[in-house]
């Protein structure tokens, strides 16, 4: 099993919000659409499971990994090696270019190695995603969309056994946003990868092994 939560239990300091989730789980290889309205905690789900928010009680398991237990240090060496993350607000370095950007990575880790294969990876991602004449710019000088395909192809390039990707397609057009779905899905099944998508677009739902509603999920607790 790639990733197996029991008893999640999380708030945020001052503030109302709570999420209470008794089990969900996501096989390896499987690919996870996770749905529901604004606000229901479906970020909040996706941030626990990388380890960048920990629960007040419960356990998050990912590869076999007790990430709930980890020191701050550690959860941050945990992502690197096992996590391709696509966030939401892309988290793009201004002063680095695209090509430097998807492959940061591999510049903040001891564990990952820079070699030419990597480098040759990025460029084919970078081409499969529509992007490859602008990798020698900065992000101030790409679109939108163009940056949300950035972000993908550095959650990308590592090979990670896990991809959680928050609206990798929000700001794109139908013709992108199936390309793109294309491309990150066609590489997990490539390598054997987990994926979990946070998504509010209903055309897509069918691309996915599995769809969860997160409303669904902390009503009635239970694998979703």
């Amino acid at each position: 099993m790639m990733i197996k939560c029991e008893n999640l239990r999380f708030t945020y300091p001052a503030e109302s919000f709570q999420l209470a989730i008794d089990a969900f789980s996501v096989e390896k290889g499987e690919s996870v659409a996770l749905i529901g309205p604004s606000g229901c905690g479906k970020t909040t789900l996706m941030n626990l499971v990388s380890g960048i928010l920990t629960p007040q009680s419960g356990r998050v398991t990912v590869n076999g990994l007790v990430v709930s237990e980890l020191t701050v240090a550690a959860r941050q060496r945990f992502r690197l090696g096992t996590i391709g993350l696509v966030p939401q607000n892309f988290e793009l370095l201004d002063y680095l270019t695209i090509r430097e950007n998807i492959l940061v990575p591999f510049r903040v880790s001891s564990q990952l190695r820079l070699t030419r294969e990597i480098e040759a990876r990025c460029a084919d991602l970078a081409e499969r995603a529509g992007i490859a004449a602008h990798l020698d710019k900065f992000p101030r000088q790409l679109s939108q969309g163009e940056r949300q395909r950035a972000a993908l192809c550095r959650g990308l390039v590592t090979s990670p056994p896990l991809v959680l990707a928050d609206e990798p397609t929000g700001n794109l057009d139908p013709e992108n946003q199936d390309k793109i779905v294309s491309l990150l899905l066609g590489e997990a099944a490539r390598i054997g990868a987990s994926v979990l998508m946070i998504t509010h677009d209903p055309l897509l739902l069918p691309r996915f092994g599995r769809v969860v509603e997160v409303m669904k999920l902390r009503r009635k607790g239970g694998d979703a």
